[in-house]
């Protein structure tokens, strides 16, 4: 019994295996057994085994309480996504967009072309540029002779940009200088003020004595509609308002449309976070009671351990006494023994 001794607790039923509950999860499992030559391919290929590992293991857990959740953004957010919707636009739009834009600029390409290519009046097909201007330097007057310069000029350069089927062009036309959009309208508008013929003295006098039966303010007679162009305003304003309108209802139902997805991304999103976290609430249950049993049980070894300890030590105090007083009775027989065996060889015995 003193060679053996007592060398530790021995195991019983009940007790704690070594190993601690704190990776059971295996969730500190990373690559450290990875091989240090491992291609980029190797890499990524157990990167997917480690995500299809993980979704399989997720898709495993129990199915989570139902529970209403209420998902809002912030206002920035909100700010943020109206403004992104108002930015995106339809292709259609786009292209109806472009169409008009091109459109206009044909248009006021158009108008800056001479009036004989915007009335399609008759040309010239062949065209003597040097004549031209030869006939024009004999008019006499500077007017007139400006005007046929330009003339020629303006002949000769319709000649070369928008020939004509067998047109032939002889000499080099003059330059023109480019005038702007609202140069020419200017022009056109002095023109017009300048052309315009003067009222007779009668249209005169009858636009004066008309004034004192017209049954409006003295000077406000001219802002007086007839009923006609009264009507076409209204009409027109009419027309206006309703192609505002169908204009109007068509982008509502558009952005109708545009809101309904949004609305339906939005609630798949919720569906999933809502899963997702149902099934983190109840592996986060589980894990609270798996630490919560681990702490008690710990708690009870470290009871059952301090009893134990003293259940040995009472039980090593009594075999040592009792040990102690086997050695003595033995002593006491041994002497006993030895001193009859020393009277029987005297010959007491």
């Amino acid at each position: 019994m003193h060679a053996n001794g007592v060398g530790q607790t021995p195991a019983r039923a009940g007790q704690t295996p070594m190993r601690t509950p704190r990776d059971s999860f295996a969730l500190n499992a990373d690559g450290s057994q990875a091989l240090v030559s491992a291609t980029p391919q190797d890499v990524k290929m157990r990167e997917i085994a480690l995500r299809s590992q993980l979704k399989q293991g997720l898709a495993s857990l129990p199915k989570p309480k139902d529970t209403e959740w209420e998902l809002e953004l912030p206002e920035d957010q909100r700010e943020a996504a109206a403004n992104e919707d108002m930015l995106m636009e339809d292709a259609g739009e786009r292209d109806r967009r472009e169409r008009e834009f091109k459109a206009a600029q044909e248009a006021l390409e158009a108008r800056r072309r001479t009036q004989v290519m915007q009335r399609r009046l008759p040309r010239p097909v062949k065209v003597d540029v040097p004549a031209l201007l030869s006939s024009a330097e004999t008019i006499q007057g500077t007017a007139q002779l400006l005007i046929a310069r330009e003339a020629a000029a303006l002949v000769a350069n319709d000649a070369i940009k928008y020939p004509l089927p067998g047109s032939k062009v002889s000499g080099v036309p003059p330059r023109l200088d480019t005038i702007g959009d609202e140069e020419l309208a200017e022009a056109r508008l002095q023109i017009l003020s300048e052309t315009k013929p003067k009222p007779s003295f009668a249209e005169i006098q009858a636009s004066f004595e008309g004034r004192s039966k017209n049954s409006l303010l003295l000077g406000l007679g001219c802002y007086g509609d007839d009923e006609e162009e009264e009507e076409a305003a209204m009409k027109k304003a009419f027309d206006s308002i309703q192609d505002s309108i169908a204009t109007t209802a068509e982008e509502g139902i558009k952005l109708e449309k545009k809101l309904g997805l949004h609305l339906g991304g939005y609630q798949k999103r919720q569906k999933m976070l809502k899963d997702k976290i149902g099934d983190a609430a109840e592996a986060l249950e589980k894990a609270n009671n798996a630490l919560s049993g681990f702490k008690t049980l710990a708690i009870s070894e470290e009871v059952a351990i301090q009893r134990r300890l003293s259940a040995l030590r009472d039980e090593v105090g009594f075999v040592s006494r009792r040990e102690r007083e086997a050695q003595e009775l033995y002593r006491k027989t041994k002497d006993e023994l030895d001193a009859l065996r020393a009277n029987g060889v005297n010959g007491h015995y």
